[in-house]
Formats: structure tokens, C-alpha cells, sequence
């Protein structure tokens, strides 16, 4: 016990990289995303190899989500209609490179929901959602960058969220809104603001 706390401490632990794909054949050690965020440990990758991934991923632990491309694609996640994409709930979590649709209706149901702090939300695509296409609700020190937000009823949503960072995201095509922030949020240009309405352009 002393000696693993000892290489704790001195960095010498290696995160794992635990990768996911479509089939069996394909050499991967899980088939669902749900299956590796539950099997991985804080700080480990959990390695999301295009493909399409019918479920609802809960990450409760502070991970990387990475997506990778196969054929050209990269990962997508169908919610099948119903809650959220992927929802973040623990802290100290990134999520990049995944492709999100077709989550539930209902007022709280997006492509990527987060619900706890200092988290990392870049380069993913979130569209044809039946709410939002990105909703933080009630969080902080989140940094949302360079995603891809179109088709979905709003863009991205913040709800009570304040200290949050948003920097060259694509916002557009979103029928209610592209962006709603009911808090103090930081937007591209430096301020904190409260912000509600469409965007005139593809960036925010």
C-alpha cells in the first residue's frame, strides 16, 4: 500500500486507455461506451472508435472521452429519443470528438448535458436533438469549445451557470434559439454576460 501511494505521488501511475468499437471483431475490450466509462478508473482515456452507439452514457467519473474516426467518420451517439446523449456528472471531465442526436424532448434532454464543474466540452458535433444540442445546468469553470451545434431546438443552453467559458463554436440552424445563458458566462469576446437570442453568424 505505501508503495503505490508513494508512486501515486510521484506520477509514475500511467492512466489506461480503454478502447471501445462496434463489433466484436474489431479488437476492442467493450462494445458500449456505457461499458468502458464503468470499467475505467479517474484519469484513464476511454477510446470511442467510429461507429454507431445506440445508448444513453452516463459519465460519473472524471475521464477523457475521446472519439477516433474509422472510415471517415467519428463516433455517434443515437439516444434513441430518449433523455440525454451523454451526460456529464462528475467533475474534471473532456469530452471531444463524438458526434451526438436524437435525444428526448423533454425541457433538460440535450445532446451533451452537463451537471458538475470543470469539465472540458471541444470538437464534438451535436445536432438533430430534441431539446438542446448542449446544456449546462447549474455548473461552473466549464470550457466549451470549438463544437459544432446545428438542427436542434436550442443550441447551447445554460441554466443557473455561471464561470463558464464558451470560444469559437458553430452555432446555427437551431429553430428556438442557438444560445440561451441566463447566467454570467464568458463568450468569445471576453465579457460576462447573459445572453438570449440567435446568432447572426456560424460563430459565437
Amino acid at each position: 500500500m505505501a508503495i503505490l501511494i508513494v508512486l501515486f505521488s510521484l506520477g509514475l501511475v500511467q492512466a489506461s486507455t480503454i478502447k471501445i468499437c462496434d463489433c466484436r471483431a474489431c479488437g476492442c475490450q467493450y462494445l458500449s461506451i456505457q461499458e468502458g466509462v464503468d470499467h475505467a478508473s479517474p484519469g484513464d482515456i476511454v477510446l470511442v472508435r467510429g461507429g454507431i452507439y445506440h445508448e444513453n452514457v452516463n459519465v460519473t467519473k472524471s475521464i477523457t472521452l475521446r472519439g477516433q474516426i474509422k472510415g471517415g467518420s467519428l463516433p455517434l451517439v443515437d439516444a434513441g429519443g430518449s433523455g440525454s446523449g451523454i451526460v456529464v456528472s462528475a467533475d474534471g471531465v473532456t469530452i471531444e470528438d463524438i458526434r451526438v442526436i436524437n435525444t428526448g424532448n423533454s425541457t433538460g434532454d440535450a445532446g451533451i448535458k452537463v451537471i458538475s464543474d470543470n469539465n472540458t466540452i471541444t470538437d464534438n458535433e451535436v445536432s438533430k436533438n430534441g431539446w438542446a444540442g448542449i446544456f449546462i445546468d447549474s455548473s461552473r469553470n466549464n470550457t466549451v469549445v470549438t463544437n459544432v451545434v446545428r438542427g436542434n431546438p436550442y443550441g447551447i443552453y445554460f441554466l443557473d451557470a455561471s464561470d463558464n467559458h464558451l470560444s469559437q463554436n458553430e452555432l446555427f440552424e437551431n429553430a428556438v434559439s442557438d444560445a440561451f445563458d441566463n447566467g454570467t458566462n464568458e463568450w468569445d469576446d471576453w465579457t460576462w454576460v447573459d445572453y438570449y437570442g440567435n446568432f447572426s453568424c456560424a460563430e459565437d
